[in-house]
């Protein structure tokens, strides 16, 4: 659990004590789904080795709304928060090694270990500030300044997924993106 401690302590100073979480390792291979839309997923996952996308299916296109890779948390929040399915999946974009908690277990440890929930508290924020910004960079920023932006968001993650990935989550075309990389 090395990429996961060293993600969560670098967000906040959480105790070795509270870091003894029991937690299951799973396996999902390339291009599987770790969480499914319309499915109700109470599963918090660590990603210890790989890369995953959060993708919404609509009228036979996915648009990614996320990236997580080493060291990151993701889930499906509808589900996890609201006991609703989600509307949303998460795609295994290469081999990943992955630890989940259920949510009622990572609640009893923010009930019990205080680093835990301002951890908690702190990533949740850091999550909503970065939404936003990348909500009014979508809106403000030429696509050229989205894709410099990705690449200093996600350093080296160019490399690791399909490039149609990326030109969705940046709102651009295929053909946008290309041009873009062409300029380099």
């Amino acid at each position: 659990m090395k990429n996961i401690i060293n993600k969560i302590r670098q967000v906040y100073p959480v105790s070795d004590e509270a870091l003894q979480a029991d937690m299951q390792v799973r396996y999902y291979p390339k291009n599987t789904y770790i969480v499914h839309s319309g499915v109700t997923d109470r599963l918090v996952y660590f990603i210890e080795e790989g890369v995953a996308r959060s993708v919404f299916h609509h009228n036979g296109q996915d648009t990614t709304t996320w990236f997580s890779q080493e060291g990151d948390i993701t889930f499906g929040m509808d589900s996890l928060y609201y006991k609703q399915p989600s509307v949303e999946s998460i795609e295994a974009l290469s081999d990943c090694k992955i630890y989940v908690i259920h949510i009622d277990k990572l609640n009893l440890l923010y009930e019990t270990y205080i680093d835990i929930a301002n951890w908690g508290r702190i990533l949740h924020q850091n999550v909503n500030k970065e939404l936003s910004h990348m909500f009014v960079e979508r809106l403000q920023l030429s696509p050229k300044e989205r894709y410099e932006r990705f690449n200093r968001r996600y350093p080296g993650l160019i490399n690791r997924v399909k490039l149609k990935y990326v030109a969705a989550f940046l709102g651009i075309s295929i053909y946008t993106l290309s041009r873009v990389r062409a300029q380099k």
